[in-house]
């Protein structure tokens, strides 16, 4: 057995949602990434008894990402808690065992409907440009740097995720940057349908 819990972040209010059944609900790893930008809106987690096994996790997590309206969870951590001890007394010897709890852990999202095309670091460097992608069209480059996205600073990489993920095909965002000789420049980014 296990319990399903999650905690909605701030773009869950204004991201729209899906009716997706756990059974719909698409599972994605580290080592299998989602194929299309994605808005997390909220993060979800299993916490099992000692009898729980990674199906039952796994079922409780997907339980929870169609609680939140959902469509798809990427696991992020699993872990195996020792709690608290059991005693059994049996044949004049008393047994102590600390209870094994396995924890899943995860972010819960849906597909954006734009896509920009842009992979950048926390730092702002942009480290990979798609082609023919929005930001390609636009002039952007790997090794510019990311200064501010719709005149908001550029200090992470949700940042990114906050101002284009909840846009329409068509929306323009306007990027400033640093090229490649220190020059800051804006530019509008008209934004395409994600494939």
């Amino acid at each position: 057995m296990a319990r399903g819990v999650h905690e909605l972040n701030s773009q869950a209010k204004n991201t729209p949602r899906t009716n997706k059944t756990p059974m719909e609900i698409e599972v994605y790893t580290q080592d299998n990434p989602p194929p299309k930008p994605v808005i997390y809106i909220a993060n979800v987690a299993a916490h099992g008894n000692g009898y729980a096994d990674n199906n039952v996790l796994l079922t409780t997590l997907k339980e929870e990402t169609a609680k939140v309206g959902a469509e798809l969870v990427f696991i992020t951590n699993k872990e195996i808690s020792r709690d608290e001890i059991v005693g059994t007394y049996g044949g004049g010897f008393m047994m102590s065992n600390q209870i094994k709890r396995p924890h899943l852990y995860g972010v819960a999202g849906v597909y954006s409907k734009v896509r920009i095309g842009i992979t950048a670091g926390d730092d702002g460097i942009i480290k990979y440009i798609d082609a023919e992608s929005p930001a390609d069209k636009a002039g952007l480059r790997e090794g510019m740097r990311l200064l501010s996205i719709n005149g908001k600073y550029f200090n992470s990489t949700n940042l990114f995720q906050k101002e284009v993920s909840n846009k329409l095909p068509g929306d323009v965002v306007v990027i400033e940057y640093l090229d490649h000789d220190n020059n800051k420049t804006k530019i509008n980014v008209e934004l395409e349908p994600s494939t």
